[in-house]
Protein backbone atom coordinates (compact mmCIF):
# COMPACT_ATOMS: atom_id res chain seq x y z
CA UNK A 1 0.00 0.00 0.00
CA UNK A 2 1.41 3.35 -0.95
CA UNK A 3 1.39 6.18 1.58
CA UNK A 4 -2.22 7.16 2.16
CA UNK A 5 -3.38 10.70 1.62
CA UNK A 6 -4.78 12.45 4.70
CA UNK A 7 -8.51 11.72 4.65
CA UNK A 8 -9.24 15.15 6.09
CA UNK A 9 -8.10 16.65 2.78
CA UNK A 10 -10.16 14.28 0.65
CA UNK A 11 -13.52 15.59 -0.41
CA UNK A 12 -15.73 13.11 -2.27
CA UNK A 13 -18.41 14.89 -4.22
CA UNK A 14 -22.04 13.85 -4.34
CA UNK A 15 -24.17 13.24 -7.45
CA UNK A 16 -23.20 15.46 -10.36
CA UNK A 17 -26.78 15.95 -11.52
CA UNK A 18 -30.37 15.13 -10.75
CA UNK A 19 -31.15 13.75 -14.19
CA UNK A 20 -32.40 10.53 -12.65
CA UNK A 21 -35.18 11.49 -10.31
CA UNK A 22 -35.87 7.97 -9.01
CA UNK A 23 -32.32 6.82 -8.42
CA UNK A 24 -31.61 4.54 -5.51
CA UNK A 25 -29.17 6.13 -3.00
CA UNK A 26 -26.93 3.05 -3.07
CA UNK A 27 -26.64 3.06 -6.86
CA UNK A 28 -26.13 6.83 -6.94
CA UNK A 29 -23.34 6.76 -4.35
CA UNK A 30 -21.63 3.67 -5.80
CA UNK A 31 -21.70 5.00 -9.36
CA UNK A 32 -20.33 8.37 -8.20
CA UNK A 33 -17.46 6.86 -6.20
CA UNK A 34 -16.51 4.43 -8.97
CA UNK A 35 -16.46 7.27 -11.50
CA UNK A 36 -14.26 9.42 -9.24
CA UNK A 37 -11.85 6.56 -8.56
CA UNK A 38 -11.57 5.62 -12.23
CA UNK A 39 -11.09 9.23 -13.30
CA UNK A 40 -8.29 9.76 -10.77
CA UNK A 41 -10.20 12.35 -8.76
CA UNK A 42 -9.87 9.95 -5.81
CA UNK A 43 -6.60 8.22 -6.78
CA UNK A 44 -4.83 5.05 -5.73
CA UNK A 45 -3.61 5.14 -2.14
CA UNK A 46 -6.25 7.59 -0.96
CA UNK A 47 -7.71 6.92 2.46
CA UNK A 48 -11.41 7.64 2.20
CA UNK A 49 -12.96 9.87 4.87
CA UNK A 50 -14.50 8.14 7.90
CA UNK A 51 -17.84 6.48 7.22
CA UNK A 52 -19.76 9.17 9.10
CA UNK A 53 -18.14 12.02 7.16
CA UNK A 54 -18.43 10.23 3.83
CA UNK A 55 -22.12 9.49 4.31
CA UNK A 56 -22.72 13.18 5.09
CA UNK A 57 -20.77 14.29 2.00
CA UNK A 58 -22.77 11.96 -0.24
CA UNK A 59 -26.08 12.66 1.46
CA UNK A 60 -26.85 9.03 2.32
CA UNK A 61 -27.37 7.03 5.51
CA UNK A 62 -24.47 5.28 7.22
CA UNK A 63 -26.16 1.94 6.54
CA UNK A 64 -26.18 2.69 2.81
CA UNK A 65 -22.59 3.93 3.04
CA UNK A 66 -21.49 0.64 4.58
CA UNK A 67 -23.18 -1.23 1.72
CA UNK A 68 -21.36 0.97 -0.82
CA UNK A 69 -17.98 0.27 0.83
CA UNK A 70 -18.71 -3.47 0.80
CA UNK A 71 -19.56 -3.28 -2.89
CA UNK A 72 -16.34 -1.39 -3.64
CA UNK A 73 -14.41 -4.08 -1.76
CA UNK A 74 -16.19 -6.77 -3.76
CA UNK A 75 -15.17 -5.28 -7.10
CA UNK A 76 -11.59 -4.59 -6.02
CA UNK A 77 -11.69 -0.80 -5.75
CA UNK A 78 -10.98 -0.38 -2.03
CA UNK A 79 -9.46 -2.35 0.82
CA UNK A 80 -10.53 -1.80 4.41
CA UNK A 81 -8.19 -2.46 7.31
CA UNK A 82 -8.63 -2.11 11.05
CA UNK A 83 -6.49 -0.42 13.66
CA UNK A 84 -5.21 3.08 14.37
CA UNK A 85 -3.83 3.41 10.84
CA UNK A 86 -6.82 1.67 9.35
CA UNK A 87 -9.65 2.81 7.14
CA UNK A 88 -10.80 2.25 3.58
CA UNK A 89 -8.05 2.76 1.00
CA UNK A 90 -8.38 3.03 -2.77
CA UNK A 91 -6.43 0.14 -4.36
CA UNK A 92 -7.69 0.37 -7.96
CA UNK A 93 -5.21 1.60 -10.55
CA UNK A 94 -5.76 2.19 -14.29
CA UNK A 95 -3.05 -0.35 -15.08
CA UNK A 96 -4.14 -2.98 -12.57
CA UNK A 97 -3.41 -6.40 -14.05
CA UNK A 98 -6.51 -8.51 -14.41
CA UNK A 99 -9.00 -5.71 -13.82
CA UNK A 100 -12.24 -7.18 -15.12
CA UNK A 101 -13.36 -3.88 -16.61
CA UNK A 102 -10.11 -3.20 -18.44
CA UNK A 103 -10.28 -6.63 -20.06
CA UNK A 104 -13.19 -5.37 -22.12
CA UNK A 105 -12.00 -3.93 -25.41
CA UNK A 106 -12.93 -0.37 -26.26
CA UNK A 107 -15.04 -1.77 -29.09
CA UNK A 108 -16.98 -3.96 -26.64
CA UNK A 109 -17.43 -1.03 -24.24
CA UNK A 110 -18.81 1.09 -27.08
CA UNK A 111 -21.13 -1.74 -28.08
CA UNK A 112 -22.36 -2.10 -24.51
CA UNK A 113 -23.01 1.65 -24.20
CA UNK A 114 -24.89 1.56 -27.49
CA UNK A 115 -27.05 -1.35 -26.35
CA UNK A 116 -27.86 0.42 -23.08
CA UNK A 117 -29.07 3.44 -25.05
CA UNK A 118 -31.04 1.27 -27.46
CA UNK A 119 -32.63 -0.55 -24.52
CA UNK A 120 -33.77 2.75 -23.00
CA UNK A 121 -35.75 3.42 -26.17
CA UNK A 122 -37.23 -0.07 -26.58
CA UNK A 123 -38.26 -1.36 -23.18
CA UNK A 124 -40.41 1.48 -21.79
CA UNK A 125 -42.53 1.24 -24.95
CA UNK A 126 -42.77 -2.53 -24.62
CA UNK A 127 -43.94 -2.21 -21.01
CA UNK A 128 -46.61 0.32 -22.01
CA UNK A 129 -47.87 -1.93 -24.83
CA UNK A 130 -48.00 -4.89 -22.45
CA UNK A 131 -50.13 -2.85 -20.04
CA UNK A 132 -52.50 -1.94 -22.86
CA UNK A 133 -52.85 -5.54 -24.04
CA UNK A 134 -55.81 -7.77 -23.19
CA UNK A 135 -53.83 -10.37 -21.30
CA UNK A 136 -55.11 -13.88 -20.72
CA UNK A 137 -54.94 -15.51 -17.30
CA UNK A 138 -52.17 -17.72 -18.62
CA UNK A 139 -50.13 -14.69 -19.67
CA UNK A 140 -50.74 -13.01 -16.32
CA UNK A 141 -49.64 -16.14 -14.51
CA UNK A 142 -46.45 -16.39 -16.55
CA UNK A 143 -45.61 -12.76 -15.82
CA UNK A 144 -46.06 -13.33 -12.09
CA UNK A 145 -43.87 -16.45 -12.28
CA UNK A 146 -41.11 -14.53 -14.08
CA UNK A 147 -41.29 -11.81 -11.43
CA UNK A 148 -40.97 -14.35 -8.63
CA UNK A 149 -37.97 -15.97 -10.32
CA UNK A 150 -36.28 -12.59 -10.81
CA UNK A 151 -36.65 -11.92 -7.08
CA UNK A 152 -34.00 -14.54 -6.40
CA UNK A 153 -30.43 -13.50 -5.62
CA UNK A 154 -27.12 -14.94 -6.68
CA UNK A 155 -25.90 -16.34 -9.99
CA UNK A 156 -29.44 -17.12 -11.20
CA UNK A 157 -30.46 -13.47 -11.14
CA UNK A 158 -29.00 -12.44 -14.51
CA UNK A 159 -30.87 -15.13 -16.42
CA UNK A 160 -34.11 -14.62 -14.47
CA UNK A 161 -33.90 -10.87 -15.03
CA UNK A 162 -33.45 -11.35 -18.79
CA UNK A 163 -36.38 -13.77 -18.88
CA UNK A 164 -38.64 -11.29 -17.09
CA UNK A 165 -37.78 -8.53 -19.53
CA UNK A 166 -38.22 -10.97 -22.38
CA UNK A 167 -41.66 -11.92 -21.07
CA UNK A 168 -42.72 -8.28 -20.94
CA UNK A 169 -41.53 -7.87 -24.53
CA UNK A 170 -43.59 -10.90 -25.57
CA UNK A 171 -46.68 -9.41 -23.93
CA UNK A 172 -46.27 -6.26 -26.04
CA UNK A 173 -47.38 -8.30 -29.05
CA UNK A 174 -44.92 -6.46 -31.32
CA UNK A 175 -42.59 -8.94 -33.04
CA UNK A 176 -40.03 -6.30 -34.02
CA UNK A 177 -39.79 -5.18 -30.39
CA UNK A 178 -39.55 -8.77 -29.18
CA UNK A 179 -36.68 -9.59 -31.53
CA UNK A 180 -34.80 -6.38 -30.72
CA UNK A 181 -35.15 -6.72 -26.95
CA UNK A 182 -34.08 -10.36 -27.03
CA UNK A 183 -30.98 -9.35 -29.00
CA UNK A 184 -30.16 -6.58 -26.53
CA UNK A 185 -30.59 -8.95 -23.58
CA UNK A 186 -28.26 -11.46 -25.22
CA UNK A 187 -25.52 -8.85 -25.63
CA UNK A 188 -25.98 -7.53 -22.10
CA UNK A 189 -25.75 -11.01 -20.61
CA UNK A 190 -22.50 -11.59 -22.52
CA UNK A 191 -20.88 -8.55 -20.93
CA UNK A 192 -22.58 -7.45 -17.70
CA UNK A 193 -20.96 -10.10 -15.50
CA UNK A 194 -17.58 -8.80 -16.68
CA UNK A 195 -18.48 -5.25 -15.64
CA UNK A 196 -20.82 -5.11 -12.64
CA UNK A 197 -21.14 -7.89 -10.05
CA UNK A 198 -24.47 -8.88 -8.53
CA UNK A 199 -24.81 -6.69 -5.41
CA UNK A 200 -27.45 -7.04 -2.70
CA UNK A 201 -28.65 -3.41 -2.39
CA UNK A 202 -28.79 -2.99 -6.17
CA UNK A 203 -30.81 -6.20 -6.42
CA UNK A 204 -33.27 -4.96 -3.80
CA UNK A 205 -33.90 -1.79 -5.79
CA UNK A 206 -34.24 -3.82 -8.98
CA UNK A 207 -36.81 -6.09 -7.32
CA UNK A 208 -38.84 -3.09 -6.18
CA UNK A 209 -38.89 -1.64 -9.68
CA UNK A 210 -39.69 -5.01 -11.27
CA UNK A 211 -42.66 -5.37 -8.91
CA UNK A 212 -43.91 -1.87 -9.76
CA UNK A 213 -43.59 -2.55 -13.50
CA UNK A 214 -45.48 -5.83 -13.27
CA UNK A 215 -48.19 -4.28 -11.08
CA UNK A 216 -48.66 -1.49 -13.64
CA UNK A 217 -48.93 -3.99 -16.48
CA UNK A 218 -51.43 -6.20 -14.64
CA UNK A 219 -53.60 -3.21 -13.73
CA UNK A 220 -53.46 -1.78 -17.25
CA UNK A 221 -51.64 1.42 -16.28
CA UNK A 222 -49.59 2.00 -19.43
CA UNK A 223 -48.07 5.35 -18.42
CA UNK A 224 -46.98 4.01 -15.04
CA UNK A 225 -45.46 0.93 -16.69
CA UNK A 226 -43.56 3.15 -19.14
CA UNK A 227 -42.35 5.51 -16.39
CA UNK A 228 -41.09 2.85 -13.99
CA UNK A 229 -39.43 0.85 -16.77
CA UNK A 230 -37.71 4.03 -17.97
CA UNK A 231 -36.38 4.74 -14.46
CA UNK A 232 -35.32 1.09 -14.08
CA UNK A 233 -33.39 1.06 -17.36
CA UNK A 234 -31.76 4.44 -16.63
CA UNK A 235 -30.59 3.37 -13.17
CA UNK A 236 -29.00 0.22 -14.54
CA UNK A 237 -27.38 2.08 -17.45
CA UNK A 238 -25.86 4.79 -15.24
CA UNK A 239 -24.42 2.22 -12.84
CA UNK A 240 -22.87 0.23 -15.70
CA UNK A 241 -21.50 3.35 -17.43
CA UNK A 242 -19.71 4.38 -14.26
CA UNK A 243 -17.68 1.14 -14.47
CA UNK A 244 -16.86 1.76 -18.13
CA UNK A 245 -15.44 5.27 -17.75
Amino acid sequence: MSQAKDEEKVRVSGPASDVLQDRNPFEEALAGLVAQIRSGTVPHGTRLPPERDLSEQLGISRTTMRAVIRALQQVGYVRTQRGRAGGSFVIWEPTSNGDRHDRLSEQMKDRLRDMLTFRSVLEPGAAALAAEADLSEEQRGELRERLAAASSAGPAFRLADAELHGCIAQLSGCHALIDSIENVQLILNETLLQVVPVMGPALEHSHEQHTAIVDAILTGDAERAREVMRDHIRATAELVRSFLS
